[in-house]
């Protein structure tokens, strides 16, 4: 944790300026290496002839960082003598339990005869008593009793506390605000490619079906049909028409449940010539529910997994129920059959959110996928598609639509 990240350099400048004013020491802030941090204040100016020698500036340095350091070790203030024997204290900032910088306060004489056996911080240098400048500016250095030192001491303790509290607070609320923020960046933007992804399937889906190639060989193939007096033929043919005319009107765009019952029944037109009495469907929603908009294909890709996987494998006849009903604020709709079933496993894959391999996914092509892809993108991972075992055999599969949602928008 970097010591420039968290203070504002410009207050605690001002507030070292004006606490030295007050009481005539000198101070300066450090990093936990000794190195300043802010500009000196009231420096004395035996403390500036000292420090212009690189050797005694060096321990100046030293002094400055163990001071600081043993500061951090007591968790308080320390008092104690720098190299040339006059009083400084340290003021350690701390966060979370670990030293960043320190306040070094003093450059003053004791008048207490009783602390002059206050200990240095490093060996005492020697050198520079033998300079008659120096030893000069010694003199016009201030005396201040100990017992004022350490009152002076524990208030500078506490200022810089608070305001280290202070900025430590706005700091990690920054923080955690460019995180949430950035965290609604990434979904805004993975909801946009799911979107995107969503509106290329479909655009790749109209192109491999073209309308005007479609409807033509359609016609060509009733006409045919006639022509060769084959009834059962053409109904096919005309069924598959209007099939591919609801697929192809409504790729983009969202159909009341009553547009999906009619769709539905042409696919059951169909499979009722491959089945034949083999297969049973009963269509339970009320009319009321029937208005509701839903994403299209959606109750069919259902209902066309659970003939094929469900009914298909099944010896003898089976019977498939679609139900729709209100619950709370949502639209529910159940896919019911008797057929060969599901494994737990196999309803344990499907429910990952990265679904399954296509060499083994049961669910292939614009069903089970593709359903709740779009069921989540358009309404939430809340209303995904839910499967499970009957407890007589066969499979459930059931989805949510909220009704007030007059459709769904994209789910940001």
């Amino acid at each position: 944790m970097n010591i420039q990240e968290i203070i504002d350099f410009d207050a605690l400048q001002r507030v070292q300026d004006s606490f030295t004013k007050a009481t005539g020491l000198a101070a300066i802030t450090v990093d936990f290496r000794g190195n300043p941090i802010t500009k000196y204040s009231n420096f004395s100016s035996f403390c500036e002839k000292i420090r212009k020698n690189p050797k005694l500036y060096d321990t100046c340095l030293k002094c400055d960082a163990f001071g600081g350091l043993e500061a951090s070790r007591r968790e308080g203030v320390f008092i104690y003598r720098c190299h040339t024997g006059l009083v400084d204290f340290a003021v350690p900032i701390i966060i979370k339990g670990r030293l960043i910088g320190s306040m070094l306060v003093g450059q003053v004489k004791s008048s207490d005869d009783d602390h002059e056996n206050l200990e240095y911080i490093t060996s005492e240098s020697l050198g520079w008593k033998e300079d008659e400048e120096i030893l000069k500016e010694l003199e016009k250095v201030p005396v201040m009793s100990y017992e004022k030192i350490a009152a002076v001491a524990d208030m500078m303790f506490h200022v810089i506390n608070s305001m280290v509290e202070k900025d430590i607070t706005q700091y990690v609320q920054e923080e955690l605000r460019a995180k949430d923020q950035q965290l609604l960046d990434q979904m805004k933007i993975q909801a946009e490619l799911e979107k995107s992804l969503l509106t290329k399937q479909n655009q790749f889906f109209r192109l491999l079906v073209n309308p005007n190639f479609l409807f033509n060989a359609i016609n060509t193939m009733s006409c045919f049909a006639v022509i060769e007096k084959a009834p059962k033929t053409q109904d096919v043919i005309l069924t598959f028409s209007d099939m591919m005319k609801y697929l192809i009107t409504s790729y983009n765009s969202l159909v009341t449940v009553e547009d999906e019952i009619s769709y539905m029944n042409l696919y059951l037109k169909l499979q009722k010539i491959r089945f034949g009495d083999r297969m049973h469907i009963s269509i339970d929603i009320p009319r009321e529910l029937r208005t509701i908009k839903i994403p299209p294909m959606i109750i069919v890709a259902l209902l066309d997994n659970a003939i094929i996987h469900g009914l298909e494998p099944k010896e003898g006849n089976g019977t498939i129920i679609v139900k729709g009903y209100a619950e709370n604020e949502d639209f529910i709709c159940e896919v019911i059959d008797d057929g060969v079933g599901i494994s737990v496993d196999k309803i344990n894959s499907l429910m990952k959110e990265q679904g399954v391999s296509e060499q083994d996914n049961q669910f292939k092509g614009i069903g089970f996928r593709h359903v709740n892809f779009n069921l989540r993108l358009l309404y939430g991972n809340d209303y995904q598609l839910e499967i499970a075992q009957n407890r007589k055999g066969g499979t459930t599969v059931r989805f949510k639509i909220p009704m007030e949602s007059n459709g769904g928008a994209a789910h940001v």
